[in-house]
């Protein structure tokens, strides 16, 4: 959909560890799309265009236009059908497993295990159980359970709101490129308003929620300082034998010089 994952992956690099100066998800996003269009203004918003270019004309746009499909390139890596296209190219579509992100979100461990395990015709893995388990159903690994979906767009507190402002920016924004997707998967495969409208948080629970990210913040920063120093430790034990090593050496060279000057 248009809004939870690139809202997910912005309020992870910008709220939560403070790599995006943009501190607004809808100019994060218009930012974002305003460089894609200056990339290439005439393959702007035109997937029925770039369905016509050869394949290495589409990769180089890819390559030139997508940063490289970094994580911190919202907006393009939200482009599922562009990259898609591409693959096409090269695979044939029954190779291809395709999911929503919020089927995918609803899921557990065990249950995205099994369905990789059909698709590719491996066995399936034992059923963990307990700790063992990657991610239970509704838990998040600091915010606990209950919280639902494990992504930031629904452990920030006031996701709901900038998700539902970016959202009829960004439907227009994708909405050719969510055709593409429907061509090249199936006529029913794509996003919903539902999907990317949320329900704000009411005051008690925003409240909560703030106190819960800012200790989310803090053990962050606890836990940056803890390999900051693990790493300062770690070089300066190194020095210190490089340097031991170096002086062992120095003085067995020393002594050999020694001997050979008394036996001249």
């Amino acid at each position: 959909p248009p809004s939870p994952p690139p809202f997910s992956e912005w309020s992870m690099f910008s709220l939560g560890w403070n790599w995006d100066p943009i501190k607004n998800f809808s100019g994060s996003m218009a930012t974002q799309a305003q460089q894609l269009q200056r990339c290439n203004a005439s393959l702007y918003m035109r997937p029925d265009l770039l369905a016509k270019l050869p394949t290495a004309e589409l990769a180089a746009y890819i390559n030139k236009c997508f940063g490289g499909g970094k994580a911190a390139y919202y907006a393009t890596t939200s482009l599922y059908s562009v990259c898609l296209l591409h693959a096409l190219r090269y695979f044939r579509r029954e190779q291809f497993l395709l999911l929503r992100y919020e089927d995918l979100m609803r899921m557990d461990a065990a249950s995205v295990l099994g369905l990789l395990a059909r698709f590719t015709g491996l066995s399936p893995p034992a059923r963990p159980t307990g700790s063992r388990m990657c991610q239970p159903r509704g838990a998040n690994s600091y915010f606990g359970a209950g919280r639902g979906s494990n992504s930031y767009s629904s452990t920030s507190p006031r996701g709901a709101e900038m998700i539902n402002e970016a959202a009829p920016h960004l439907e227009r924004l994708f909405a050719p490129y969510a055709t593409l997707l429907r061509d090249l998967v199936h006529p029913d495969f794509g996003w919903r308003r539902s999907d990317h409208h949320k329900r704000p948080l009411n005051a008690t629970m925003r409240a909560k929620r703030e106190a819960e990210v800012e200790g989310y913040k803090e053990h962050l920063r606890k836990r940056q300082t803890n390999r900051m120093m693990h790493e300062r430790s770690a070089r300066a034990t190194i020095m210190g034998a490089g340097k031991a090593r170096g002086a062992a050496a120095g003085g067995g060279r020393k002594a050999k010089g020694k001997g050979r000057g008394k036996g001249k």
